[in-house]
């Protein structure tokens, strides 16, 4: 007696004891959801040894961070006005007032440098009392200057930005959803006190906005999808088996499943992010999946006749076998992704592995003893005729593949290289700010601020002078000077700051505003005394000290840049450090930006690790099952197929390779060859059992096919409905992995039995 039969009758015949050891199992898991926690800082993706973490650590310890808020105003009919810069104002004022907001600048409170006589005078350059025929001479002065346009300002006058710094968590990360938090109340209050009719727009943009626009992103499309996917779920079983039970027991299933996944994360330490969003869709649509094969197969026994204990006994007898294979291969998938460096990444692949056989386990302890006891009322069988017909039709399908097996064989060949080919030329490339829909509210801040000021945030680049108070040698501050001017020249950098502009400034208000003294001057002495006047004129928080650090070896540039693709970003970034030994100078690029454009290299990495592992592991998975090297290799064919053609639509629909979409062949490859093995599995169990190759091959069209299609067609809802996510990773993963799914189904259904119409055995 197989251990299938032999599992199956010992469920049947104590289920009690099955149910008990389904619960204890979930009930152990439970507490773990208590302990489920969230987290969406930049943090969450890497692990603490990573050099770029520790790189940017270091840059923190000596400098703060580069954490902004970001306030955009835009006054259609400039800001040079009373009522704008009031706004101006009220909103640096107010912004101080936000939690870990520790520096404010604004074009109302910028220091402005300037001279009368002898006397050096360092003030707010919009002061509170400013008449409004000043204003002109003000806009003058900020479009002249050789800071303020396109960094506080555009050419225009029309888009002012307030920048907030952040205090710096060297144990965490700031709370981003509290900040947001206060800094959208804050702003909605100054609105509601405009006047009507006010045509002023303010947007908000920043590291911490990104951050809490991942939070919402994800709650969002948790809150949702699920509803959306788990409606289509109760919709489908509902047509599908018109019963009560067909229905509620898949979705206790899923219930279960998802509960005792999410218990584990908790006792994991696995912290809820985007990627992890994921998780409950995914686990929807693989539960349904088992839970689909043993109802249909479950009905049709009923239908002819068996009783409820017999027809279970029956249809766990038939798929205990194929369930339990196909559910080690999609975990392998899954589990594949636990390879990567990208933390969440490999959050996802645990989970989704883990949850894949908790679905399988749950299934069987559950739905077994349940189905053998409750009274089900069996449909009338099928009229015979109408069976016969849908069994000639299969036959005739058969008969077409084996006439044309060698066209159909060469179409197959000439389609996989052809998208083979277009996917090889998929680019790595990934944008942060494209990760959200365009209806997102930063995505609009982004597309509006980049279009009408420019670039508003960029990398940081720290340049070491190698001695102590070695920024204040004149030779070092004009090599700065000379790159920063070189980085300047560039059209995708809109400015560049650091304490070199402090030190032309100051020099040259120090000799009456001569524009001639804009210059690093030539004397070590003076330029020390420079950054000493000027550090002791400004007021609190306007200091020096997130620019060079307290030994005065090094200097902060920062760089506001228009790029945000991760390839041409991470070009320029190792251009700027490699340029800078040209100028004699040692400077690294860091800050947050290094750090979300550097995943797509990771990203890259873990493709090619998991895939690998992928194929390896449910390589040998065949090769077990068929007891043969040869036709275990030759199983993979139709599941390799359906991952390269979706490659070629990727780069015929244009999409990246991005987190999402870099999942999707390790997470495929293992569910596509589900219905490889349920239809080889069928085929073997025929063919062992004297039934002639094309007649076996009909049978199994016609008896495991409407199952294969079923569970496919929910399979891919599943994922698809995916595509209503605000995370385009999470919209891009659903959609590609649906596509795969339906032609990993029509190259099983077609090519699959092409395949096997090939040989003699």
């Amino acid at each position: 007696m197989s251990y299938s039969k032999k599992i199956t009758q010992y469920i049947i015949a104590k289920p009690w004891m099955s149910i008990g050891l389904g619960l204890i199992i979930l009930l152990s898991l439970l507490p773990g959801l208590t302990k489920v926690e969230s987290d969406f800082s930049y943090r969450i993706w890497f692990r603490d040894s990573e050099p770029l973490i520790k790189r940017y650590d270091n840059f923190q310890a000596k400098f703060g961070n580069d954490d902004l808020i970001n306030i955009i105003v835009h006054s259609p009919d400039g800001i040079f006005d009373k009522n704008t810069i009031s706004l101006i104002q009220r909103l640096t004022e107010e912004t101080w007032k936000v939690t870990d907001v520790i520096s404010v600048d604004s074009i109302t409170n910028y220091q402005w440098t300037s001279a009368d006589d002898d006397e050096l005078i360092i003030d707010d350059f919009i002061p509170h009392n400013i008449k409004e025929d000043e204003l002109l001479l003000k806009r003058k002065l900020a479009l002249n200057d050789k800071t303020l346009p396109d960094y506080l300002i555009n050419k225009e006058a029309t888009v002012t930005n307030i920048y907030a710094k952040i205090k710096p968590h060297f144990d965490g990360a700031p709370d981003d959803k509290l900040i947001i938090s206060q800094t959208r109340e804050m702003i909605n209050k100054i609105k509601v006190s405009l006047p009507k009719g006010d045509t002023h727009q303010i947007f908000t943009n920043g590291s911490l906005d990104i951050n809490n626009t991942f939070r919402e992103v994800s709650e969002h499309d948790v809150a949702t999808i699920f509803p959306i996917v788990f409606l289509i779920i109760v919709l489908f079983l509902i047509y599908a088996f018109r019963r009560t039970i067909g229905v509620l027991l898949p979705l206790f299933i899923i219930t279960v499943t998802t509960l005792a996944t999410f218990g584990l994360a908790g006792y994991l330490g696995i912290k809820f992010n985007n990627l992890i969003a994921m998780v409950p869709t995914i686990l929807i649509a693989i539960a349904i999946a088992d839970s689909v094969h043993i109802l249909v197969t479950y009905f049709q026994f009923r239908s002819h006749g068996e009783n409820e204990e017999s027809a279970t006994r029956k249809a766990f007898e038939k798929n205990f076998k194929p369930i339990f294979l196909t559910s080690i291969s999609t975990a392998i998938g899954f589990f594949s992704c636990t390879t990567s460096d990208l933390i969440p990444l490999r959050d996802l692949g645990i989970l989704a592995g883990f949850g894949t056989i908790a679905a399988w386990l749950f299934t069987i302890l559950f739905m077994c003893p349940i189905l053998s006891k409750i009274k089900v009322v069996p449909r009338v069988e099928k009229n015979s005729d109408t069976s016969l017909r849908g069994l000639e039709r299969a036959k005739t399908l058969i008969n077409f593949l084996d006439k044309n097996k060698y066209y159909i064989i060469a179409l197959t060949i000439i389609t996989s290289i052809s998208f083979t080919y277009l996917g090889s030329k998929n680019e790595v490339n990934s944008n942060p700010y494209t990760y959200f829909t365009e209806n997102v509210p930063l995505r609009i801040s982004n597309d509006f601020t980049l279009k009408n000021l420019g670039g508003f945030y960029g990398p940081q680049v720290v340049i070491d002078s190698g001695l102590k108070d070695g920024i204040k040698d004149p030779n070092f501050l004009k090599s700065v000077d000379r790159f920063q001017q070189w980085l300047e020249e560039k059209e995708y950098i809109s400015r560049v700051t650091s304490i070199v502009e402090v030190v032309k400034s100051m020099n040259k208000s120090m000799h009456g505003d001569q524009e001639s003294f804009y210059t690093i001057p030539d004397n070590r002495k003076t330029i020390a005394e420079l950054l000493f006047l000027y550090t002791m004129s400004l007021p609190q928080g306007k200091d020096l000290k997130d620019r060079m650090t307290i030994e005065k070896d090094s200097i902060r540039m920062t760089v506001l840049w228009t790029l945000q693709g991760s390839k041409e970003s991470l070009e320029k970034m190792k251009m700027i450090e490699e340029k800078a030994l040209d100028f004699g100078l040692n400077a690294i690029v860091t800050g947050k930006i290094p750090i979300y454009q550097n995943m797509t290299t990771f990203v890259v990495k873990s493709f090619f690790s998991s895939i690998g592992l992928a194929l390896i592991g449910i390589s040998i998975l065949l090769i077990i099952i068929f007891k043969s090297i040869k036709l275990g290799t030759l199983s993979m064919l139709p599941n390799i197929i359906p991952l390269m053609i979706g490659a070629g639509l990727m780069k015929l629909l244009n999409t990246p390779v991005d987190v999402g979409t870099a999942l999707v062949s390790s997470v495929c490859l293992g569910i596509v060859v589900d219905d490889t093995i349920h239809f080889l599995n069928s085929f073997n169990t025929l063919r062992t059992s004297g039934v002639e190759k094309r007649e076996a091959l009909a049978q199994v069209l016609f008896t495991t096919g409407p199952a294969l299609i079923w569970t496919t067609l929910i399979l891919a809802i599943g994922f698809g409905a995916l595509v209503f996510a605000n995370f385009t990773p999470n919209m891009n993963f659903g959609l590609f992995t649906a596509i795969v799914l339906l032609i990993a189904l029509v190259v099983d259904l077609l090519i699959l039995p092409t395949i096997l119409l090939l040989g003699r055995k």
